[in-house]
C-alpha cells in the first residue's frame, strides 16, 4: 500500500521535536526533501490538481481555486471549493474537469483502487479522485461520500463526523479512524490519501503558529503517531511506503488590497457587477480577465499596476501582445485556455510575525484579515512545503536537496507501482530518494533568474523570478518585484 498523508499548509519550519515527535522520527527511518516546492499559485486546489495529476496548471488546467471559463460566449465562474462547481466544470468540458488524467483514473483503469479521505472542502475532496464513482475509488469527506451509500456504512462503523473546531482536530482525529477502523481493513486500496485540513484552516482563523495552530501541529503529529504503530500492529509497516507532503506554505498577511475596487476607482473596471474586467483570487494572487483580450486595457491595467507598492511579479498570457516588462505565464507552466490575461501576485518580505516565524505580505481582501495566514502568492514561504517519503522502497536516514515538487508525486507513485504515466506529465520520478537509486550529490540541478524591467516612469519596475530544473521538470523557487531601495532577489 502506498499512503499519502497531507497536512495542510505546514511550513518546514514548523516540522520541530517539540512540535512533531512522530514526523521527526518517522524522517530518520526515510528521506526528507529540504527544497520541496509547491505549485504556483500556491492555493489548495491548483496543488491537488498538481499531485494527482504530475503537471502544472498548463497541463490540467486548475489555473487558481477560482477561475473563469466561457460557454456560449459567457463568463462562468469555477469556484474549485465547491465540489458541485468541479461537477459542473466536468459536464461542460465533457468530462474534462482536470485535463490529465489523474491517479485514481489511472489506477481504475489498472484495476486497483484509491481512497480519499479528505477533511477539507467538499471541492479538495472531490478533486482528489474526481472520477472515483467510473474507476471504483472512494471519496469520504464529511460533506459527502462517493458512493453515496458509503456514508451510512460509516456512521454505523465509526460514527458520525463530528463538528468543525479550531483547531480542527476532532475531525481531523476521525479522518485517521476511518482511515485504520475502516478503509484498510476493509478495502485494502492500493493508494490512500488522508487528507489533513490543519495547520491550514486554523491557520487561516488565527495566525501562522499562533497557540491554537501549534496545537492543531501537535494533533496531526498524533495522528501521524497512531498510524505508524496501527501499521505496525496490523504487520503492514515492511510494505507500506508513506508520503507525507503539504500542499504549500503560509505567510502572514500584513495589508489587505481590494483590487476591483482599485481598478474601479482609476475608471479601468466599468463597475463591482460588470464583465469588461472580471478578477478572481481571496489570497496571495489574483487572476485578471479581460473581455475580448482587449490589448489597450491590458495595457492599461499593467501599468497601474506597476505603479502600487502591494503589486509584485505579473505574468500575462502568450493570447495576448505581449508586454515587454512583463513574464508570459508559459515561463511558470501556467498557459491554458483557462489563463487569465494578467496574472498578479502580491509583495512578500523577509519579516517576522507575533509568533517569530518569517514571510508576511499583502493578500487579497477576503475572508482572512491583517494577522491572519494565508498563502496563494509567489513568495518562498508559500511556494517551501514538506515532503518526507518513508517505507520499503525509500532509503534510510537521508536529506537531500536536490529540488522536488508536488508535481514529482505522480510519476514517483506510478513507478512505485510498475505503472507508466499514460501522457506527458511536468513532474519525475523522485529516483535519488529510491533504494538501489543515484546519490543526491550526482543530481545535477540547473538555477536561472528572469528578469524583465520597464524603464518608462521615473522609478524602475524590475521584476525577477528563479527557478531551478532538474532534467526537464521546472520549479518555481520565489519571484519578487526590485524597487529601487531593494537589492537581490
Amino acid at each position: 500500500m502506498i499512503l499519502i498523508v497531507v497536512l495542510d499548509g505546514l511550513r518546514p519550519e514548523q516540522m520541530t521535536k517539540e512540535h512533531m515527535p512522530n514526523l521527526c522520527r518517522l524522517t530518520q527511518r526515510g528521506v526528507r526533501f529540504l527544497r520541496h516546492h509547491a505549485t504556483f499559485p500556491t492555493e489548495t486546489r491548483v496543488n491537488v490538481a498538481s499531485l494527482v495529476t504530475g503537471c502544472y496548471p498548463s497541463g490540467h488546467g486548475i489555473v487558481g481555486n477560482q477561475f473563469y471559463i466561457h460557454e456560449d460566449g459567457l463568463p462562468l465562474k469555477i469556484d474549485t471549493g465547491n465540489h458541485h462547481s468541479i461537477a459542473f466544470l466536468d459536464v461542460v468540458t465533457k468530462g474534462n474537469a482536470l485535463q490529465r488524467k489523474s491517479l485514481g483514473e489511472i489506477l481504475g483503469q489498472a484495476g486497483k483502487m484509491m481512497v480519499s479521505i479528505n477533511v477539507g472542502s467538499s471541492g479538495c475532496a472531490y478533486l482528489n479522485n474526481h472520477k472515483a464513482e467510473k474507476t471504483g475509488g472512494l471519496i469520504i469527506n464529511p460533506q459527502f461520500t462517493i458512493p453515496a451509500a458509503t456514508a451510512g456504512e460509516l456512521r454505523t462503523s465509526v460514527g458520525a463526523w463530528p463538528p468543525a473546531g479550531i483547531p480542527n482536530s476532532a475531525r481531523v482525529h476521525h479522518a485517521t479512524t476511518i482511515l485504520m477502523d475502516d478503509v484498510v481493513p476493509k478495502y485494502k486500496p492500493t493508494v490512500t490519501v488522508l487528507w489533513l485540513s490543519d495547520p491550514d484552516s486554523t491557520q487561516h482563523k488565527t495566525r501562522v503558529s499562533s497557540r491554537e495552530a501549534l496545537a492543531a501541529i501537535s494533533q496531526v503529529d498524533l495522528e501521524i503517531g497512531r498510524i505508524t504503530k496501527y501499521l505496525k500492529a496490523k504487520g503492514l509497516a515492511t510494505s507500506t511506503d508513506i508520503l507525507i507532503v503539504s500542499d504549500h506554505g503560509q505567510s502572514t498577511v500584513n495589508r489587505t488590497v481590494d483590487v476591483a475596487a482599485k481598478l474601479i476607482e482609476v475608471g479601468l473596471k466599468d463597475s463591482t457587477e460588470s464583465t469588461d474586467v472580471l478578477l478572481t483570487g481571496k489570497g496571495g494572487c489574483v487572476l485578471i480577465y479581460v473581455q475580448d483580450h482587449n490589448q489597450a486595457k491590458v495595457k492599461a491595467i499593467t501599468e497601474f499596476l506597476t505603479k502600487q507598492s502591494w503589486c509584485g511579479p505579473l505574468f500575462t498570457s502568450s493570447s495576448t501582445n505581449p508586454v515587454p516588462y512583463l513574464f508570459p505565464l508559459r515561463l511558470i507552466l501556467n498557459q491554458n485556455p483557462r489563463s487569465p490575461d494578467i496574472l498578479m501576485s502580491f509583495t512578500w518580505e523577509s519579516s517576522p510575525n507575533r509568533s517569530g516565524l518569517m514571510g508576511v505580505g499583502a493578500f487579497a481582501q477576503g475572508n482572512v484579515g491583517v494577522g491572519g495566514g494565508n498563502h496563494g502568492s509567489i513568495s518562498p514561504y508559500e511556494i517551501n512545503s514538506v515532503l518526507v517519503a518513508t517505507g520499503p522502497h525509500f532509503k534510510q536516514g537521508t536529506t537531500t536537496i536536490i529540488p522536488s515538487g508536488n508535481v514529482d508525486l505522480l510519476p514517483s507513485i506510478l513507478h512505485l507501482l510498475g505503472l507508466t504515466p499514460p501522457e506527458a506529465v511536468d513532474g519525475r520520478v523522485l529516483y535519488e530518494a529510491l533504494e538501489n537509486g543515484p546519490n543526491p550529490e550526482e543530481i545535477f540541478v540547473e538555477t536561472q533568474v528572469h528578469e524583465a524591467v520597464d524603464r518608462t516612469g521615473n522609478t524602475a519596475f524590475k521584476q525577477r523570478v528563479q527557478i531551478s530544473k532538474v532534467d526537464q521538470t521546472v520549479y518555481l523557487v520565489k519571484g519578487r518585484v526590485v524597487r529601487e531601495e531593494d537589492c537581490g532577489v
